[in-house]
């Protein structure tokens, strides 16, 4: 069975971050809803968390622009979630769950091979 991705000490943290900034996102449903709610048609808003764990604003971004844009958004260590004009505050909370428990597992799978690999 090949082995892909990086199970590094590196990927070990920022998957444990990932659960941080997933909880930076939920906390912050209400305001992420009040912004996608006035995003123009054709665009879609961004929200984003910086490498300290703070959000770090929201941006309108054309749904055209989404693949330049997001990683732009992210530089730094930072991570962005894209949510639609509609999202409801529960929306946003189910993505951010989601978010975090995918983090989670990819935490407890690099540690489980690091630990195999330190046997």
């Amino acid at each position: 069975m090949a082995m892909h991705g990086d199970y590094s000490p590196e990927a070990l943290d920022r998957a444990k971050r990932t659960v941080t900034a997933a909880g930076v996102f939920a906390r912050h449903a209400q305001p992420i809803v009040a912004a996608a709610d006035v995003v123009a048609e054709g665009y879609v808003l961004v929200a984003v968390v910086s490498s300290e764990h703070e959000l770090a604003g929201t941006h309108h971004v054309d749904q055209a622009d989404i693949v330049a844009r997001v990683p732009e958004l992210e530089a730094e260590g930072g991570w962005a979630m894209v949510f639609s004009p509609g999202t409801t505050a529960a929306d946003v909370r189910r993505r951010t769950d989601e978010m975090a428990a995918i983090a989670a597992r990819r935490a407890l799978m690099i540690e489980r091979l690091m630990s195999r690999r330190r046997a």
